[in-house]
């Protein structure tokens, strides 16, 4: 018999990994002067913040990953919705980095923000350790695309990468557009089949 926790099933989602620019070398200048307490208390209102818009925009908190997390939301039609929570994302970590942060830091920290990746499709999901998990590959396309905003791109904050197949999901990709800037680009996925010379989509979410 398989138990319960056992059990798999596949599941389609949109998966959103984000990440805190520059937050190795924001949290070793404030534990230089013992203020590490600082990035403790801007983490645990930015996740306050994500928990008070899960019922209103229906996504799943998955994962913490030391700077940033991993969101899961439901396939939709509609995607500008999804782009201006984002935005929302950014504005706030921003408020909370210029009320906790900025004013005690003794080093100038030149890139200050949250990038962004995004795909969309079928993973595999089961339960460990009493954690629900995901395995697959749009699991991993996102996370790749989070950390290849980078590449040729001097100020990658409040910016996403979006796999194309995500974005030609969306029917309102005009209003998206429209209220922001995308462009196609080219970027390396590391340890991604076809990541060579992946063609995907940038997204400035301001």
């Amino acid at each position: 018999m398989t138990r319960k926790s056992e059990q798999t099933e596949v599941v389609k989602k949109i998966f959103v990994f984000f990440d805190i620019c520059s937050s190795t070398s924001i949290l070793e200048d404030l534990v230089r002067t013992e203020n590490q307490t600082r990035w403790r208390d801007l983490l645990i209102d930015l996740k306050a913040y994500l928990r008070s818009e899960q019922s209103l925009l229906g996504f799943e908190l998955y994962k913490f990953l030391g700077d940033g997390w991993i969101l899961l939301f439901e396939p939709r039609r509609e995607g500008l919705e999804i782009f201006q929570f984002l935005e929302a994302v950014s504005d706030k970590f921003f408020s909370l980095y210029k009320r906790r942060i900025r004013n005690v830091l003794t080093t100038r920290i030149s890139v200050i923000g949250i990038t962004f990746g995004m795909d969309i499709g079928s993973c595999i999901t089961f339960v460990m350790n009493e954690q629900r998990e995901y395995v697959g590959r749009p699991l991993n396309v996102a996370g790749r695309l989070q950390g290849a905003i980078a590449q040729r791109d001097k100020d990658p904050q409040n910016k996403a990468l979006v796999s194309k197949n995500l974005f030609a999901t969306f029917a309102d990709q005009r209003k998206i557009t429209r209220k922001y800037t995308v462009w196609s680009v080219n970027r390396t996925l590391k340890n991604i089949s076809g990541g060579e010379h992946y063609r995907c989509l940038k997204v400035e979410l301001s």
